[in-house]
């Protein structure tokens, strides 16, 4: 065996070492955390399969139709939630405190079904969730959960949001004037609208991909009114990831502005949590592949994104 054999053969020990250990350290869990195994043929929890992806996640329609007191996923992960809560209030511990989960989806998994998965996840009470796609388990993300304001202007904007999905293809611009389901007298709830709002997707065109990006400008011109969404579609990934790049150092450029005091500070990273500049959403047709996904993902990992999933 030549010098370079030893070598290569070494280096592939080395990394197979290595992406075990991330593995194993993947699927340790702590008290009160759940670990959810996604493949294209079934799903476990914490290590038991509990049933089949194609007849109890992939044909799930609408997560939130009320339409889910038979489903076996949706019923064993409350159980688990509702059991730990339990324990923890026999133990007089807190028992409000985010649900932690790690789900692992392969890489085969259409999006539709992981984010019928993670959504079942979060709705019942797992906030916080690691995941890990194929056998990549060293590029673990944190998901950031989308947050709702449960007030009216809150349910306004998120209407307003919503209607983005519509356009994404090859759309230049939607104006505030075009959004007809916005009504005339809730234009108030929305034209001091002043959150990116930053939105990315991407879809098949001819041989290739298109991407797409929406935010909305009226966040780098604080003070003018808003007036709807840009959009910007790249057949190049080249040209994604500088226009990308160029949103990030426009957003930095405009925090650094303003001086601000400890306090500030903290208020500014709880509002960045929640619905910031650095958070972005991904919205994807529900037959595309997670190792399509995964790419972009780790890309955006690099950029300091926090993500919120939905569906085209």
């Amino acid at each position: 065996m030549t010098r370079l054999s030893v070598y290569i053969l070494f280096l592939s020990l080395f990394l197979f070492a290595a992406c075990d250990s991330a593995k194993k350290e993947f699927e340790t869990l702590k008290e009160g955390e759940i670990l959810l195994d996604i493949n294209t043929e079934e799903y476990s929890l914490n290590g038991h399969v509990i049933g089949k992806t194609a007849t109890d996640i992939s044909v799930i329609d609408d997560i939130f139709g009320g339409l889910l007191d038979d489903n076996p996923l949706h019923n064993k992960l409350c159980d688990t939630r509702a059991t730990f809560q339990e324990e923890a209030l026999r133990r007089d511990e807190p028992a409000d405190v985010a649900g932690f989960a790690k789900l692992h989806v392969d890489d085969n998994l259409s999006y539709g079904a992981f984010y019928n998965a993670f959504a079942l996840t979060v709705f019942c009470g797992y906030s916080v969730l690691n995941i890990a796609i194929g056998a990549n388990y060293k590029d673990v993300f944190q998901l950031s959960l989308p947050t709702v304001d449960y007030m009216w202007c809150g349910f306004v904007i998120q209407q307003m949001k919503g209607l983005r999905y519509k356009y994404l293809r090859n759309r230049q611009r939607l104006s505030l004037d075009e959004m007809s389901e916005i009504d005339v007298k809730d234009r108030e709830c929305v034209e001091d609208h002043e959150t990116l709002d930053l939105l990315l997707s991407f879809y098949r065109k001819d041989d290739g991909i298109a991407y797409v990006v929406s935010l909305n400008e009226t966040f780098f011109n604080k003070g003018s009114r808003f007036d709807g969404y840009n959009f910007y579609t790249f057949n190049d990934e080249n040209d994604l990831w500088k226009f990308i790049e160029d949103v990030r150092s426009r957003v930095e450029r405009q925090t650094e502005k303003k001086p601000e005091t400890k306090q500030d500070r903290v208020l500014r990273l709880l509002i960045d949590a929640l619905d910031g500049p650095n958070k972005i959403t991904l919205v994807f047709e529900k037959d595309v592949l997670m190792k399509d996904i995964a790419p972009i993902i780790k890309k955006l990992n690099t950029y300091g994104y926090r993500f919120a999933f939905d569906l085209d």
